[in-house]
């Protein structure tokens, strides 16, 4: 069992991973707790878990189960992260894109779309 936190759970572990057959996409998503800071330890720990994520995309295990076209990464909060945070993952679009899967953010209900 890898590291467990307070607001990724394991580290280690994808929240949930499901196919949405209408978009032609599998979804992982990955679930926050609680109000999301900016300290370095969580910058760290979400960069951790995503990798994870995106290793686990690259696998031929989740190339075989979900074929679909698209890949998405959906990271839940339920209230708005810390600015660093936001900061963070809008630097992260590119370092998702290239591994082969779009990041989408989620804040409450919505979805969050970033702009330059």
């Amino acid at each position: 069992m890898g590291k467990t936190t307070e607001h990724f759970g394991d580290l280690s572990l994808i929240d949930v991973i499901y196919a949405d057959d209408k978009e032609d996409s599998a979804v992982l998503v990955l679930v926050t707790a609680g109000h999301i800071d900016g300290s370095k330890e969580t910058q760290t720990d979400l960069l951790d878990k995503m990798e994870g994520y995106l290793k686990h995309i690259q696998s031929e295990e989740f190339k075989k189960d979900y074929p679909q076209n698209n890949v998405y990464i959906d990271i839940c909060f339920k209230e708005m992260p810390d600015v660093l945070i936001t900061d963070l993952l809008f630097k992260c679009q590119n370092w998702v894109k290239e591994n082969g899967a779009t990041l989408r953010i989620e804040i409450g209900d919505s979805y969050v779309h970033f702009t330059d």
